[in-house]
């Protein structure tokens, strides 16, 4: 069914957006007509239905139908879609960063600086990689969000919002689907009237693909026995919602879901240039573990939001409330090639838990969206707790190392937003937020290193740490409205990133970390041209970026440490626009970002002698007790931000051609680009750069009353790059490779 936009209903769900643009109906085909506008997009990110082109916030809307038409399938395929916007695979987490601004960390002490949330509720990044199904629409914001979203929105905020029980009767869908790579799937949704002011919705998704990668290492060394096939995908994903109206004035919405992947373990390969590169097979598609591995997601999320109307008041109250669990189990084959190296350094492998259970509470209180006076007020709170196991085993020696995690971490805030009609079409908006995060990790997480000596005892050092930091983060805006077709707007916003902690032990005190702040000034015009067929967003930004926390050695204690390196700054402009004219409808985005670090030093653990972990000499302490990291320290003055692309763009064009009486036959073809970017702030080309890479997509869509026929194609050119790095353990670097060229046929049926 074709997304509508709404707006009889001021307020909607937290997160929830409403599009409607250039989307095809399931129902019967039309005849595309030459006078066919665009349609309104309707946004919610500030709790209350408004019309993106007539609100203050740089932002990318997709709905269900146009993630499929442009390949999105999952969190990572949105950096196709979206400019600015960059994720790369890290194993574990995704390094999710929107204008170089975001996580450059897999340390549980880390919050990312791209909020995620799911329905509303903030997901934590050890499990953002489901695939996405019985979307209603995503929308990515762009720059910090320091009113509404939270502490964690230095870079921006992504919201993902599933379809919702309505009340127009019994409908859905049924979709078959299979492609190259073994690749077969299911995925539907039914919508269930229950009573007049009663509904539910149901909707499944199941997925089974071989892997992309062949594993030969069984062949090098039978005894291993492997079992697993890393880079494989086993998907099971089921959603129920329930939505009501038990008394007058008061909605209810129930969501729970189950998401269940596995994908036999992490596919990836040694980094060039780093010490298990030579002994890796030459063959990017080949890999030769020597060890079985293993990665299993489980995701239980359950959300209730209740909006209660307040007499003839105008006034609305609602109240979010959120429970999730999150369970993961991994087996990693570290060094990613063959125990069978004599001239090779030791094989590591690492077996991993983590047990995740973020708890989370909003209330809203907000005024009538009529008159020249608007006003929301709020409050949140989240309660986060993250279990993790570690089993770090080497081969060449009976020794491994054991480690118990436990951390909680706990998020309070009150926030605001007045908005005030100075004179017609001139308004002035003023948000605030007040912050209080606390991290701890309670003195339960224990080091134990099994030295494999017979007689000799474990070492045990027990680790503790804690942080808490509050802030206030805010926006002020000036909107003008020129005409019906004009929009202005200049704001200065404030985000802010929780500081956090090293956990100390024996021998080795606590060190912390201070909060990430960004200020943010941006310009911007919104425009719907040519009689509301053409649509075009220009934007631009300048960002002071202070504190940006980076993993890196800490001359003071010879450790590797999280740590702040001092002031950026990032500044750049965004395009995006859409076109409708007649059968034809094109879209297009693009970024220019320019990121430069300020003075800055670091040492380059890339070119330590093995082993190195003193402290740094200083006077009276000479070694072996220290060293002089000096000789190793780099000026990095001037260096690019992490996973910052200074070039991003998408574009896509599609024509709806009649074919016969009811039906109509509409081939898509898509591009993206995302330039080449950094890992490290280091910048050494061998080890630590993505290149570039432009992805083609195609598909040809014929659509006759309730039925569907698809045939798609991603990666045309079976393009082959680098889609992230990862440390999976504390040795060495691993790089991943993105999918290869894939295509298939899904048939879908409405009803």
């Amino acid at each position: 069914m074709a997304a509508q936009s709404n707006r009889s209903r001021s307020w909607v769900g937290a997160g929830t957006v409403i599009v409607g643009c250039c989307i095809h109906s399931t129902g019967a085909a039309e005849t595309p007509a030459a006078n066919v506008e665009l349609q309104e997009v309707v946004v919610t990110a500030e709790r209350r239905a408004e019309n993106l082109q007539t609100t203050p916030i740089a932002a990318t809307v997709l709905t269900g139908d146009q993630l499929e038409q442009k390949g999105v399938v999952q969190m990572a395929d949105l950096q196709n879609a979206s400019p600015s916007l960059s994720i790369t695979n890290a194993a574990l987490t995704a390094n999710v960063n929107i204008r170089g601004i975001g996580l450059d960390s897999g340390s549980p002490s880390v919050v990312p600086g791209v909020a995620t949330y799911r329905d509303g509720l903030w997901q934590p990044p050890i499990l953002v990689t489901d695939s996405f199904y019985d979307i209603g629409s995503i929308e990515v914001l762009r720059g910090p969000q320091g009113t509404f979203v939270g502490s964690n929105s230095t870079g921006g905020a992504i919201f993902i919002n599933t379809r919702n029980p309505d009340f127009d009767g019994l409908h859905g869908n049924v979709e078959v689907l299979g492609g190259n790579y073994s690749d077969l799937g299911v995925n539907g949704a039914v919508n269930l009237p229950i009573a007049d002011d009663w509904a539910a919705r149901a909707a499944v998704d199941l997925e089974h693909r071989d892997s992309f990668f062949r594993d030969i290492g069984s062949q090098l060394t039978p005894s291993a026995q492997l079992f697993s096939h890393p880079g494989s995908l086993d998907e099971k994903n089921v959603r129920f919602g329930l939505h009501g109206k038990p008394i007058d004035d008061v909605d209810v919405l129930l969501k729970v879901e189950i998401n269940d992947k596995s994908t036999g373990g992490y596919a990836y390969r040694p980094v060039p240039g780093t010490q298990y590169a030579p002994f890796a097979n030459p063959d990017p598609w080949t890999l030769q573990y020597d060890h079985s591995t293993q990665n299993d997601e489980l995701g239980v999320r359950a959300s209730l939001k209740i909006d209660w109307k307040i007499g003839d008041s105008g006034l609305l109250f609602r109240s979010l409330t959120g429970d999730q669990f999150m369970r993961v189990r991994n087996i990693y084959d570290i060094d990613a090639t063959s125990s069978a190296l004599p001239a090779g350094p030791p094989a590591l492998n690492t077996a991993q838990a983590i047990i995740e259970r973020p708890i989370t509470q909003e209330f809203n209180l907000i005024s009538p969206d009529t008159g020249r006076f608007q006003w929301i007020v709020g409050g949140y709170y989240l309660h986060d707790i993250r279990v993790v196991a570690l089993d770090i085993q080497s081969q060449a020696i009976p020794q491994h190392v054991l480690v118990d995690g436990y951390n909680i971490l706990q998020s309070a805030a009150a926030f605001g937003q007045v908005s005030f009609e100075i004179v017609p079409r001139l308004q002035l908006q003023i948000g605030a937020r007040y912050t209080h995060d606390w991290s701890e990790e309670p003195g339960y997480t224990n080091v134990t290193v099994h030295l494999g000596i017979p007689g000799v005892p474990p070492i045990v050092t027990p680790l503790a740490g804690i942080e808490t930091d509050s802030a206030v983060t805010g926006k002020v805006a000036l909107n003008w409205t020129l005409n019906d077709n004009h929009f202005l707007y200049a704001f200065v916003a404030k985000g802010f990133k929780a500081g956090g902690f090293n956990a100390g032990g024996v021998g080795n005190p606590q060190t912390n970390f201070a909060p990430e702040i960004v200020y943010d000034y941006e310009l911007g015009w919104k425009a719907n041209l040519l009689n509301n067929h053409l649509r075009a967003n220009l934007g631009g930004f300048w960002n002071d970026y202070r504190n940006l926390q980076v993993g890196a050695l800490n001359a003071a204690t010879g450790q590797s440490s999280l740590l702040n390196t001092g002031k950026s700054t990032i500044k750049g402009a965004e395009l995006e626009m859409h076109a409708r004219f007649g059968g034809w409808s094109t879209d297009f985005g693009g970024a220019y970002v320019n990121s430069r670090l300020g003075a800055l030093s670091l040492v380059n653990t890339e070119a330590l002698p093995p082993g190195t972990s003193q402290p740094q000499c200083t006077p009276g302490v000479l070694p072996p007790a220290c060293f002089n990291y000096l000789p190793y320290t780099l000026n990095l003055d001037g260096s690019q931000n992490p996973y910052s692309p200074e070039w991003t763009f998408n574009a896509g064009a599609q024509y709806d051609l009649r074919v016969g009486a009811d039906a109509t036959l509409t081939p898509r073809l898509n591009y993206s680009y995302v330039g080449a970017q950094w890992t490290t702030l280091f910048e050494l080309p061998t080890t630590d750069y993505l290149r570039s890479f432009g992805l083609w997509s195609a598909s040809l869509t014929y659509e006759r009353k309730q039925w569907r026929v698809q045939l798609y194609g991603l990666n045309l050119a079976n393009k082959l790059y680098v889609s992230g790095q990862s440390a999976a353990g504390a040795n060495p670097n691993d790089e991943f490779l993105g999918n290869p060229r894939q295509y298939g046929i899904r048939i879908s049926r409405s009803f």
